[in-house]
């Protein structure tokens, strides 16, 4: 695969990750290998996606600028299509745990795992589905998955979380990492980056 580059300079990078590509330590051919082949170094990924999620991914080309990157720092917003019917806006608050056996995150009692925050902006409400606009406030595996799942609006195509998808083949969630802004450790210029899915599930125009 080829490396979708959005912006680059010695200190860091953000890239576009295609659907199905691993983000690191996929033993294969993924963003952190393929990036670091291009880089000529070892780099960083800040805010990782799973493999079936596609959109902006931000990485530091030295552990310096990773450690000013840290993920608190990053405004992260993501489209998303969903399962029913959800109010303009919101806030969930849950907590996670992560059942690594299983690869999967439920939401459990309070005490029982890592508290996680989302806020949403309902984007447009059809029939049975809606497209949001999701700001991460935590950064927790698999959140959006889970805490929308848990809020009875499972993501369209997701094979793990909503039970509409659970046997079907050929699906990927309806997910992408949409924007990005951060402040840059180095030059301290007010960075934002933005991008568009190509998915016919959206129904964005670019």
């Amino acid at each position: 695969m080829e490396l979708n580059i959005v912006y680059e300079d010695e200190f860091l990078a953000v890239l576009n990750k295609p659907v199905g590509m691993a983000s690191q330590n996929s033993g294969g051919s993924d963003l952190v290998e393929l990036f670091g082949n291009h880089a000529g170094c070892e780099v960083f990924i800040i805010n990782r996606l799973d493999q079936p999620v596609g959109g902006l991914v931000l990485l530091a080309k030295d552990r310096q600028t990773a450690a000013a990157l840290n993920e608190s720092s990053i405004e992260k917003h993501y489209l998303t299509v969903v399962n029913g019917k959800i109010g303009e806006s919101g806030r969930l608050e849950n907590y996670l745990m992560h059942n690594k056996r299983q690869n999967i995150t439920k939401v459990v009692n309070k005490g029982m795992g890592k508290y996680a925050a989302l806020e949403y902006r309902r984007i447009r409400q059809d029939e049975n589905t809606a497209l949001l606009d999701v700001k991460l406030i935590t950064g927790r595996h698999h959140q959006i998955r889970a805490q929308m799942l848990a809020n009875g609006t499972p993501i369209v195509g997701d094979t793990k979380y909503n039970p509409e998808y659970k046997h079907k083949r050929g699906c990927t969630p309806a997910l992408f990492s949409h924007s990005l802004s951060f402040v840059h450790p180095i030059t301290k210029e007010k960075m934002f980056f933005e991008a568009i899915p190509n998915d016919e599930i959206y129904g964005i125009d670019k």
